[in-house]
């Protein structure tokens, strides 16, 4: 299976403004998504797609695939992530002639996910026949609008809310994969037909504020000391 794996970094961040070039323990935010990539062994190709000078800059010094900068009408806050997939696939396909059987979204605000996670993930998606893979963590009994059940063969479901007993998953938005050719029907990326790829909780922080920075950096030097990352 080709897999095209992309990392949006839009410069117009609003909560935590310039984010995705932000120094976490001494390196940009942003480059722990990209050297996770650059490690897996089935990611056919990478790219990150941004619409800022400065983050395309930042991400080449890291070693990424920067091939464009993103044109201005999908560069507003109003635009959808699966608009993003299906532009580095047009644009692969167009400029290089080049097609995959499926995107991988890497959100640079989840530093902790590993090249590992990315493999396994993929391994999941190709031996179920999914639609669409979503990370997730559980089980959890909180109960939350975006929590799932996880059923047989990682498939996620809504939760139940009159069964208590039931364990329940939540999305980390670390890792989306999708079909190509779903994602141009359906024009998003997740499904009916969707698997779960869970993930412990430490690898789970999505960087949003200065406050998940912090923390994110206290799990680095967690993950650092049990020998639990690649970096």
């Amino acid at each position: 299976m080709r897999i095209l794996a992309v990392i949006p970094a839009r410069g117009g961040s609003k909560r935590l403004p310039r984010k995705n070039i932000m120094d976490l323990a001494g390196r940009p935010l942003i480059d722990y998504s990209i050297q996770a990539v650059r490690k897996s062994s089935l990611v056919t190709n990478h790219v990150v797609s941004t619409d800022d000078e400065e983050i395309a800059s930042v991400a080449r010094e890291c070693g990424a695939n920067v091939p464009f900068i993103r044109p201005p009408e999908l560069s507003t806050d109003n635009v959808r992530n699966s608009q993003t997939l299906l532009h580095a696939l047009d644009w692969f396909a167009d400029a290089q002639g080049q097609d995959f059987d499926a995107v991988i979204l890497l959100q640079p605000t989840a530093p902790l996910r590993q090249s590992w996670h990315i493999d396994e993930a993929v391994k999941l998606f190709e031996s179920t026949g999914a639609d669409t893979l979503a990370s997730v963590t559980g089980p959890h009994k909180k109960r939350d609008v975006v929590i799932k059940q996880l059923l047989n063969e990682n498939r996620l479901v809504d939760y139940t809310p009159d069964d208590p007993n039931v364990g329940y998953y939540r999305y980390n938005a670390s890792i989306y994969i999708v079909r190509s050719d779903y994602l141009r029907d359906k024009q998003r990326f997740t499904s009916e037909k969707e698997v779960g790829y869970v993930m412990d909780e430490e690898f789970s922080i999505d960087v949003d504020t200065k406050l998940d920075l912090y923390r994110a950096e206290a799990d680095i030097r967690y993950c650092k000391e049990l020998n639990l990352c690649e970096f």
